[in-house]
C-alpha cells in the first residue's frame, strides 16, 4: 500500500478549492458517520450500475478512506482500488484505515481531482461521493473521470443537496442548509449541485445514464449529530465570511444539540443523488 504523487504533477499544481470542512484526523468522525448514513444505498447503486469483482476502480476525493475500503471489499482480491486525494492528511488516515482492516488491494495517489496524472483509459469504474460540490471545476473533474475510464467503463457519482437538510418539526437543524448555501455563494461553490448532476454526467459524454435519489431520516443514535458536527467543522468559515457572528453561531450549535437529543425531532440528512452511466465509445 503506497501513496504516489504522479511524476511532474505536484499536488499543488491543481487549483485548490476552498474546502470548508475538517481534514485529516479531525475529519475521521464526520466522514465515517457520513459513510454509515449513505453507504447502504450507495453500495446497492454501485451493484446496479454494474460493479463486479475484479474491477480496477478509481476513488476520487477518497478522504479518510471509508468509501475506499468498501470499494476494495467489493472489488475483491482480483480487483484493485486507487484512492485519489490532494490532501496528504486525508491520505494518511485513509492508508491507516485500510491497513487496519487488512486491505491489500488499494493504493493512493496525491493529486487534484481535475488533473490526476494517471494513465488514460486505465480503470473499469470511477467513483466519487460528496466531492463535486467542494471543487471549483466540477465539470473538469467529471471529464477527468471520463478520461480515466476504458471504453464502456462505468461512472458512479454521489452528491448531496445541502439545501435539503432539515428537521421535522423545524428546529435549529435547519440552520445547516441556510449556513452552507450562503457560504457556497460566498466562495463560488454550489452546495446544491446534486440537482444538476444527472444532466452534468450526460453532458460529459456518458450514455445509459440513470439516477437514484434518497434522503435518510435519522431517528436515533450518533447519526443525529451529523448536521451539527458539520456546522462545527465549518464554524470559522461562516464567521470569516460574515454570514453569522461567533456568538450567534455558538447559540445555534447549542440549539442543534438540543434538537439532536430530542426524540420527538426527526432529523433529515441531505438528499443524496446517485448518478451512474457508461463511457460512450463514440
Amino acid at each position: 500500500m503506497r501513496t504516489v504523487v504522479p511524476p511532474g504533477r505536484p499536488a499543488s499544481a491543481t487549483r485548490r478549492a476552498p474546502y470548508v470542512l475538517a481534514t485529516g484526523a479531525a475529519a475521521v468522525r464526520g466522514l465515517h458517520v457520513l459513510h454509515e448514513i449513505y453507504s447502504p444505498v450507495g453500495r446497492r447503486a454501485l451493484i446496479e450500475a454494474g460493479f463486479r469483482t475484479g474491477m480496477r476502480v478509481a476513488d476520487f476525493g477518497c478522504g479518510v478512506g471509508a468509501g475506499t475500503r468498501m470499494l476494495a471489499d467489493m472489488a475483491g482480491p482480483t480487483g484493485s482500488v486507487t484512492g485519489i486525494d490532494r490532501d496528504p492528511r486525508q491520505l494518511a488516515e485513509a492508508r491507516a484505515w485500510c491497513e487496519n482492516g487488512g486491505v491489500e488491494n488499494v493504493s493512493f495517489v496525491q493529486a487534484g481531482a481535475t488533473r490526476t496524472g494517471l494513465p488514460r483509459g486505465s480503470f473499469d469504474l470511477v467513483y466519487c461521493r460528496c466531492l463535486l460540490s467542494h471543487v471549483t471545476d466540477p465539470m473538469g473533474c467529471l471529464r477527468e473521470m471520463r478520461d480515466l475510464l476504458q471504453p464502456d467503463g462505468i461512472i458512479v457519482v454521489e452528491e448531496g443537496d445541502f439545501a435539503s437538510a432539515a428537521s421535522i418539526p423545524a428546529t435549529a437543524m435547519n440552520a445547516f442548509a441556510e449556513l452552507f448555501c450562503r457560504l457556497g455563494q460566498a466562495r463560488g461553490l454550489d452546495y446544491s449541485l446534486a440537482r444538476a448532476l444527472y444532466h452534468h454526467v450526460i453532458r460529459t459524454g456518458f450514455a445509459h445514464v440513470n439516477v437514484r435519489i434518497h434522503q435518510p431520516a435519522i431517528t436515533y443514535g450518533k447519526h443525529r449529530f451529523f448536521l451539527k458536527w458539520s456546522v462545527e467543522e465549518a464554524a470559522a468559515r461562516f464567521i470569516d465570511a460574515g454570514i453569522i457572528t461567533g456568538e450567534r453561531l455558538q447559540r445555534t450549535i447549542g440549539e442543534m444539540h438540543d434538537a439532536a437529543i430530542d426524540p420527538s425531532v426527526l432529523v433529515l440528512a441531505p438528499q443524496m443523488f446517485i448518478v451512474w452511466g457508461r463511457k460512450s465509445e463514440g
